[in-house]
């Protein structure tokens, strides 16, 4: 531990599952932490799937043991005519977001954060957090997508989310996971299907919230969700652009209010995971907290930026997928990566594709049927990758 740590102070706003994160990962390397949320509990309102991968599941730590729900050894990643199955090279766990939250503020509060409530504050750059008129040596601000409190600082988020709505329901067989791309089930993203444990849940996304009940509808169809949903709930969906420029003065964005989220299925557990661990390992080594938050949260968001235009591409042109599906299973890619893909880092697929000529081959024999298509594709591809 950096014994100068022990003398730092951290304020963290915002006890989402990215400020939580943080606040622990702040504690457990020696800095004495300060978490205001301005509702008085967590976990709510609910709005995600939960899925991470098995090593996220570890990095985040024993809450996440606590709350897993089950499972899934392969997942199937669906265009709108063709469907590829693939296994992750580790399980990927179902949490209960709602049990993760309230799990993590208790080792938190037993790490030492003091957790204030019902607290709606104000950062400066300066370091201090009005109210209460506190000064730190960093002020985390995990505040979210809004950007009621980046905005005016100029730093982090600036996109437009997409809207997300989760139905679950009770059965549904064995444990998977589906995507499938396409314009009748998503606008602008994706539909899933997870099933664990007896319970399934079913989800879309749009660009406009007025069209998610004709889409969450079209959605339950065609995944097989049959019978009234135990319950629905959602949230933004953010899949970038990254910023550039986290911090003003003493004041870093994270999670969302960052767009620390996968761009291809907008997860967030597991990039603030990563970031707080690193900024954790940077602390013991001796860096300044607000300089150790700042390296960490600009080095995830270039790890992100690897997928952000094969992302957009995928979202906006779901046969896309197709001519992905086809390149990967006719050059052999698919088998060969099969077993070898991490669910959390979507790079490693994209990687291996870039180093494998027959995926090229086989990518350019669809640019006869798919011209404008397998084009942007290889040139996604390559910028996101090179």
């Amino acid at each position: 531990m950096n014994l100068q740590a022990q003398d730092m102070r951290a304020a963290v706003i915002g006890a989402g599952f990215s400020g939580l994160m943080f606040a622990l990962s702040l504690a457990q390397g020696g800095v004495n932490v300060d978490l205001y949320e301005e509702h008085n509990r967590v976990g709510y309102p609910e709005h995600c799937t939960g899925l991470v991968s098995k090593a996220t599941q570890d990095m985040i730590g024993r809450p996440a043991l606590r709350s897993e729900l089950g499972t899934i050894g392969s997942f199937v990643i669906a265009g709108p005519r063709l469907s590829l199955r693939l296994r992750a090279s580790q399980p990927i766990v179902k949490l209960d977001r709602v049990r993760l939250e309230e799990l993590m503020l208790e080792e938190a509060e037993a790490e030492g954060v003091n957790f204030i409530s019902g607290a709606k504050v104000r950062p400066l750059p300066s370091g201090e957090v009005l109210p209460p008129g506190r000064s730190y040596d960093v002020i985390v601000l995990a505040e979210g997508f809004n950007g009621r409190l980046r905005g005016p600082l100029g730093i982090g988020f600036s996109g437009h989310p997409l809207f997300g709505v989760n139905a679950e329901f009770e059965g549904g067989g064995e444990a998977d996971f589906v995507a499938r791309f396409d314009r009748s089930t998503s606008d602008g993203f994706f539909s899933w299907k997870v099933s664990v444990d007896g319970l399934t849940v079913v989800g879309t996304a749009s660009r406009d919230p007025r069209g998610l009940g004709r889409l969450l509808e079209e959605s339950m169809r065609v995944h097989g969700a049959e019978g009234k949903p135990l319950k629905t709930y959602g949230g933004p969906i953010l899949t970038g652009p990254m910023p550039r420029r986290v911090r003003l003065g003493r004041v870093i964005a994270v999670g969302d209010a960052a767009s620390m989220n996968k761009p291809l299925t907008g997860g967030g557990l597991y990039p603030s995971a990563a970031a707080a661990r690193r900024a954790q390992a940077l602390i013991n080594g001796g860096a300044r907290p607000a300089d150790a938050v700042e390296e960490a949260v600009l080095g995830v968001l270039k790890v992100l930026r690897r997928t952000y235009r094969l992302s957009r591409l995928l979202h906006g042109r779901p046969e896309a997928v197709d001519v992905l599906i086809r390149a990967a299973t006719d050059s052999g890619l698919a088998e060969r990566v099969s077993g070898r893909i991490d669910y959390d880092v979507h790079d490693s697929l994209f990687r291996e594709s870039i180093k494998s000529w027959r995926f090229y081959l086989a990518a350019a024999d669809t640019i006869i049927t798919s011209p404008v298509t397998s084009l942007r594709l290889l040139a996604s591809l390559l910028a996101d990758m090179i």
